[in-house]
Formats: structure tokens, sequence, C-alpha cells
């Protein structure tokens, strides 16, 4: 998100050099920020489909524990704080259980911790940085242990 697109240089290092090929046509070229609206909304198949409206508004995805950050994230109430609202959800850490448990921060500048991944451009809030940490198996491992 950082660069507003792929990095041509990643795909082929790692041998997957023909998702470059034609502007990157089997994985996308666009890059659009979390949440944001996409096209003109649903199509007429689809609104057949799903029973909504023409035009119902389509948005980009998030992986589940951001998307689960986003709602507490973004609760910040601005009548009570006395900082900046851009500040104010820098004051706030997430934790997110599900197919994985996430602990997950923003913050307005880059954070570089060690053990910890990110920091991510725009990987949750638009024009934040994610920092997060966690354990990916842990829904896995919840499973394990309520069916043994």
């Amino acid at each position: 998100m950082e660069a507003c697109g792929w990095d041509d240089d990643f795909w082929e290092e790692i041998g997957l050099g023909d998702l470059v090929d034609g502007h990157h046509a089997k994985i996308g070229g666009s890059v659009a920020f979390p949440g944001h609206s996409l096209g003109s909304g649903l199509t007429a198949t689809a609104v057949k489909e799903l029973g909504l409206e023409v035009g119902t508004p389509v948005g980009t995805s998030l992986i589940d524990p951001h998307a689960g950050g986003v709602g507490v994230m973004e609760s910040v109430p601005v009548s009570d704080s006395k900082e900046d609202d851009k500040e104010a959800i820098c004051h706030r850490m997430v934790l997110v259980c599900g197919t994985s448990t996430c602990h997950m921060a923003v913050s307005q500048t880059k954070v570089f911790i060690p053990g910890v991944w990110g920091p991510f451009w725009s990987a949750m809030v638009p024009e934040y940085w994610l920092t997060e940490g966690g354990q990916s198996a842990t829904g896995a491992l919840l499973g394990y242990i309520g069916c043994a």
C-alpha cells in the first residue's frame, strides 16, 4: 500500500514473475484504501442474485482481524477527547481473536518494534501505520483443544 502498487522484483524473486505480465492482469493492478468504494456499485446480475438494490456500494476487503480492528479503532468518542481526532485513534490497541489472535495499534508515523509485524501503511485504517503482533494459529489451536 505504501508504494501504491505491487513490488515486481518480489514476484520475480519468489518465482512468480508471471504475475507481473500484462500489467498484473492475473492479480489486479489497482490499489485502494480499506473500505474504499469501488466502481459504481452492484451490477444487475449481482442485485438479482443477492436481493439488493442496483448501485449498492461495493468496498475493498480486509482480512478478518483488520476488519474487526476498524470498529474499535474508529469508535474513539470525539466529544470526550481533548486531543486532535487524528491523534486520539493512536492511543488504543485492539485485540481481535478468531482464525488468528492479533494485537494491533495504529500511528501517524512508522514505528518499528523488534519481533512485531509492520509498520504497514493504510493496512487497516487509511493513512495510518499499522503495527501488529500475535499468534496466527490460535483458531485452529482452540478448535483442537475443544475437540480433544
